[in-house]
C-alpha cells in the first residue's frame, strides 16, 4: 500500500516536472521556431529588385499584400520558410533566382488580465521573462494567487506553478488568477 502511494506520488511529481518544463522556452528557440502571426510588422525585401519589397503589419487575417504576387499568406511560417514560399512563388514565371530577405521589424504584442494592477496589451521584447511582463503591468494585486497563472500560446493553454523565469512569446495570453485565501 506504501509502495503504491509512493509510486503514484512519484509519477504524478515526475509528470508535473516535465509538463512544467514544457512551458520554458530559450530565447535560441524563440529566433529558430518563431511563427509568424496577425499583428508582426515585417520588412520583406528581393535582392536587387527595389520594387519588389514589402514594409508593414501582418493583417489580421496573417497575409501580406507583396508586389505582383498579390495576397501571400504568412500564418504559422517561421522566417525561413516565408522566405522559401516568397522565392518559390517568384520562381514560378517572374524571377530566375530570387533572393528574398525577411526582417521582423516589431513583433506582436503580448497580453496579461487578472490579478495585476495595470492589465493590457504590451509590447514584446526579445528574452523578456514573465517576471519582468509583472513588473511592467504594475505588479500582483493584493489577491493574486502566487501560485498558479495560465499561459495561453497559440491554441495551447498552459497551466503552471508560477515561475518568473517563464519566457514569454510574441502574442502570449497570460492570466492571472485570483488566490483562494
Amino acid at each position: 500500500m506504501v509502495i503504491t502511494r509512493t509510486l503514484s506520488l512519484l509519477c504524478l511529481i515526475l509528470s508535473l516536472l516535465s509538463f512544467s518544463t514544457q512551458a520554458l522556452v530559450t530565447a535560441e528557440e524563440i529566433k529558430q521556431g518563431y511563427k509568424f502571426g496577425p499583428g508582426d510588422n515585417i520588412k520583406v525585401s528581393v535582392y536587387l529588385e527595389p520594387d519588389l519589397a514589402y514594409d508593414g503589419q501582418i493583417s489580421q487575417e496573417g497575409k501580406i499584400d507583396f508586389p505582383l504576387l498579390g495576397s501571400v499568406d504568412f500564418t504559422g511560417l517561421t522566417q525561413t520558410e516565408a522566405k522559401q514560399k516568397l522565392e518559390l512563388m517568384l520562381r514560378d514565371g517572374y524571377l530566375v533566382n530570387p533572393i528574398v530577405a525577411i526582417q521582423v521589424k516589431k513583433y506582436r504584442p503580448f497580453f496579461i488580465y487578472g490579478e495585476v494592477r495595470n492589465p493590457g496589451s504590451y509590447d514584446y521584447q526579445p528574452d523578456i521573462t514573465l517576471e519582468q511582463v509583472l513588473a511592467l503591468s504594475g505588479g500582483l494585486k493584493d489577491r493574486a494567487s502566487r501560485e498558479q497563472w495560465t499561459i495561453q500560446r497559440g491554441s495551447r493553454k498552459l497551466t503552471f506553478k508560477a515561475q518568473p523565469h517563464t519566457v514569454i512569446l510574441p502574442g502570449d495570453i497570460i492570466k492571472i488568477d485570483k488566490s483562494f485565501f
